[in-house]
């Protein structure tokens, strides 16, 4: 199964295992199970699937799925009719501290063109959420590549001097450098 993630061959996948991967220890494969379900899940599917990563996120569920925030964006950016009533709940999910919000900032930046408009708005927010967790490097980073697909008007210089080592997925793999070398 996962030479089928490496390789990209998705149609060989059911939407129902695409998912699982979500919950995979090596967020490579996280990162390839999202963009699965993104190529698999079209219209109702897609709502129901959105609508299913949603909820997967809540204490009520008891499966929290660490994934979900990236599910949720590569079925986004593939079916923008059906993310667009989504888009200000998932920005939104940048406020709660359970959830992996570097996940959250790397979707905002894959579905940048979708959520500018959003409510409340991304720069905004992400530029809230940076200030607030610039100790988490690998949230910087995500952060960052978000403001920019978002063409907010950000000073990179302060964070030039920022050295910190963090892993970084680039859409094709997951590379280790300064966390402002991949923006």
């Amino acid at each position: 199964m996962e030479d089928i993630l490496k390789n990209r061959e998705y149609y060989k996948l059911k939407p129902k295992i695409a998912m699982k991967y979500l919950y995979h220890p090596d967020e490579f494969y996280r990162f390839r199970g999202a963009e699965a379900l993104g190529y698999l899940c079209r219209g109702e599917k897609a709502r129901n699937y959105i609508l299913r990563l949603f909820w997967h996120l809540s204490d009520e569920s008891g499966a929290y799925c660490i994934g979900a925030p990236l599910g949720i964006a590569e079925i986004g950016l593939n079916n923008p009719e059906v993310f667009d009533s989504f888009k200000n709940k998932y920005v939104s999910l940048l406020d709660d501290w359970e959830v992996e919000r570097k996940y959250v900032a790397y979707g905002i930046g894959k579905t940048a063109h979708l959520v500018r408009n959003a409510y409340p708005n991304p720069i905004d927010k992400l530029t809230e959420k940076l200030n607030e967790l610039k100790d988490n490097a690998e949230f910087v980073a995500y952060a960052v590549f978000a403001l920019l697909k978002l063409n907010a008007n950000i000073d990179l210089k302060s964070f030039k001097d920022d050295c910190r080592i963090v892993k970084f997925y680039d859409g094709d793999r997951i590379l280790k450098n300064r966390a402002v070398q991949f923006t």
